[in-house]
C-alpha cells in the first residue's frame, strides 16, 4: 500500500502539468466609440469692416446687418450619429444683460446673447446673436431643436437661434422633437451684431468689435 500512494500522487500532478502546458489565453477586445464627424465653418471670421459712428444711435442700441457663412458636419462615408453643437462665449464678461431680449423678443434670453468685447476703458461694445439657417440633413430639411440644460428635454427653436453655456442645439428631420441620426448636416451660420448706445462708448479712439465663440461638436 505504501508504494501506491506516491504513484497516485504523481499521477495527479502529471495531469495538472499536462493541462498547464496546453493552456492558451483568449482575449476579447474592441472599442465603443461614436462615429467620427468633422465640423467646418467656411469663413470663421465675420467682419463688419468700418462702421460709421454717424450711423449709430447715442440713446438706443443699433442693429447691424446680418452676415452668414456656410457650415458643414460630415460623419464619414456611411456613419450616422446623433450630434449637437455646444457653444462657449469667450467674451462672456462683455455681455450687456437683456440686450437681445430688447431687440429680438422675450425668447432671446442672455443664453442667446454673445459679448462683443470691451473698449480700453472697459465699456461694453455690444453683442450678437447666432442662428443656424437653411439646415439640411442627408438631403432632407432639418429643424433646430435645443436642450437648454435640462438633460435631454428638447424644445423647438423656430427662431433657429444658437445658444451658449448649458445649451446644446441639434436637428430633427421627423415629427418627433429628438435628435436625428445623420451622416451630413449643412446650412448657414448667421450672425447679427447689435452695438451699444454711443453715449456709453468712448469714440475718440477706434473701437474694435471683438466677439469670439467656440463651437463644439457633441455626440449625443
Amino acid at each position: 500500500m505504501r508504494n501506491k500512494i506516491p504513484a497516485v500522487t504523481f499521477s495527479v500532478l502529471a495531469v495538472f502539468f499536462c493541462l498547464s502546458a496546453q493552456a492558451a489565453d483568449l482575449n476579447v477586445k474592441g472599442y465603443i466609440a461614436p462615429a467620427s464627424c468633422s465640423f467646418t465653418i467656411t469663413n470663421s471670421v465675420i467682419d463688419y469692416g468700418r462702421i460709421d459712428p454717424n450711423t449709430l444711435s447715442p440713446t438706443s442700441y443699433t442693429k447691424l446687418g446680418k452676415k452668414s457663412t456656410p457650415y458643414a458636419i460630415r460623419c464619414g462615408s456611411t456613419a450616422h450619429a446623433k450630434i449637437g453643437v455646444k457653444v462657449v462665449d469667450n467674451r462672456s464678461g462683455s455681455r450687456i444683460a437683456g440686450l437681445m431680449t430688447s431687440q429680438f423678443g422675450s425668447s432671446y434670453r442672455d443664453n442667446y446673447n454673445y459679448g462683443l468685447g470691451a473698449t480700453a476703458k472697459g465699456q461694453k461694445i455690444g453683442g450678437y446673436v447666432v442662428h443656424l439657417r437653411n439646415s439640411v440633413a442627408d438631403g432632407k430639411p432639418a429643424y433646430v431643436i435645443t436642450d437648454e440644460g435640462y438633460g435631454g428635454t428638447w424644445d423647438p427653436r423656430s427662431s433657429e437661434a444658437l445658444g451658449h453655456t448649458a445649451n446644446i442645439s441639434s436637428w430633427r428631420t421627423g415629427a418627433a422633437f429628438t435628435p436625428a441620426q445623420v451622416n451630413t448636416v449643412t446650412g448657414n451660420l448667421e450672425v447679427q451684431a447689435v452695438i451699444n448706445k454711443t453715449a456709453e462708448l468712448d469714440l475718440s479712439n477706434q473701437v474694435n468689435l471683438d466677439g469670439q465663440a467656440t463651437l463644439e461638436l457633441r455626440y449625443l
